[in-house]
């Protein structure tokens, strides 16, 4: 079951829906005067062949400081790594993938099973009957092209309790954990020693909700995730208690139910920016190239992993073909954003900090947006 079926929080007293404006779906900043482009043809400094060392494309005289305002972080997240501290493999961190549905995650999960044979922490683990297995196990699994994971779930409660008591974090079994609930795997999984290295890829909220409305509609092809949905037109659904509001937001700051209040948006921002390696979807190539060069990522055969790598980007995983979004100027469109305004702000906040994030690689090719 996905992790973003349609939320039980819709308290929106933190905004008032006469205050939304148009322009506010505008996502993308303006360029700031006397900003510099990256080098337009180059490429990402290359790793050592092997996937378990990392070889960092960035100088620790171009690392951020530590942040000023980390009182603003909640005690849930303390076990993440902080992006000021360098990142090597011997400190004995875990590059932790923080899944948020319908933005490219399920690219990111197959890209490095099948592309650089990582060994991964996800819900494919208990697979082929191993969810009983007595210890913690790297398996191949058949009926997945032989990727291999470790065999414990990451994306539901009850399987975080089993790697916690099987100390996944801590095997060095682990390349890559994934799980759309950080606040459930960071203080169960992580500890001082081993801490979590958070990553993620972002995507314009509004298309995101739009895309999880009509993926968990398909209930003609498939079971639907949530059958209220099945019949519903995405203006039903939009204006019903079902729709989602602020989930980004919500999930990352482990504040659900109750309304926003301004320090809300003051501590989500200070969790990416002293936290988290940001991606975005529509610029998912560069995205990776980053998620490679600061973890060390590759296959230790080059040329398969760049046709591989290309393969994932050009078509992705999971995608869902739907009817286009609504017009901006529509009272669907309006509704959702008074609906999801927080999260909005925060993209805006993400397309802003990704710019300032290309300053911790020497070498990336240039962004356009």
């Amino acid at each position: 079951m996905l992790g973003t079926n349609a939320n039980e929080h819709r308290r929106l007293g933190f905004f008032d829906p006469k205050t939304v404006d148009a322009k506010d779906v505008k996502l993308i900043p303006r360029k700031e005067p006397g900003s510099k482009n990256v080098g337009k043809n180059s490429r990402a400094t290359s790793v050592t062949n092997s996937p378990k060392v990392n070889s960092i494309t960035f100088s620790k005289w171009s690392l951020p400081p530590p942040s000023s305002k980390k009182h603003l972080i909640p005690s849930g997240l303390d076990k993440l790594a902080d992006l000021s501290d360098i990142y090597t493999r011997g400190n004995k961190e875990v590059p932790f993938f923080w899944h948020v549905a319908k933005s490219g995650g399920s690219t990111i999960k197959h890209l490095y099973s099948d592309c650089y044979g990582l060994v991964e922490a996800s819900e494919n683990g208990i697979s082929e009957g191993h969810e009983n297995d007595a210890s913690l196990e790297v398996v191949t699994l058949e009926l997945l092209n032989r990727w291999k994971f470790v065999n414990v779930d990451t994306t539901i409660p009850a399987g975080i309790e089993r790697a916690a008591e099987l100390n996944t974090a801590q095997s060095g079994l682990v390349d890559l954990l994934i799980s759309p609930l950080p606040y459930e795997v960071v203080p169960k999984l992580f500890d001082q020693e081993h801490k979590g290295r958070f990553f993620t890829i972002f995507r314009d909220p509004i298309e995101r909700v739009v895309s999880t409305f009509y993926y968990l509609q398909k209930a003609t092809h498939e079971p639907t995730y949530n059958p209220e949905l099945a019949y519903m037109t995405l203006a039903e659904y939009v204006f019903s208690d079902l729709a989602e509001s602020n989930f980004i937001s919500r999930s990352l700051i482990d504040k659900m139910e109750e309304a926003f209040v301004e320090e809300d948006f003051n501590v989500a921002r200070e969790i990416l920016k002293t936290k988290c390696l940001v991606g975005l979807l529509n610029q998912m190539e560069e995205s990776v190239r980053r998620f490679d060069s600061y973890f060390g990522f590759r296959n230790p055969d080059q040329q398969i992993s760049d046709e591989c790598v290309e393969g994932y980007l050009k078509t992705g995983v999971n995608k869902n073909s739907h009817p286009e979004l609504p017009a901006i100027d529509s009272p669907v469109h309006r509704e959702l954003v008074r609906k999801n305004h927080m999260d909005i702000r925060l993209h805006k906040y993400v397309i802003e900090l990704f710019r300032e994030q290309g300053s911790l690689f020497e070498d990336t090719r240039q962004i356009t947006f």
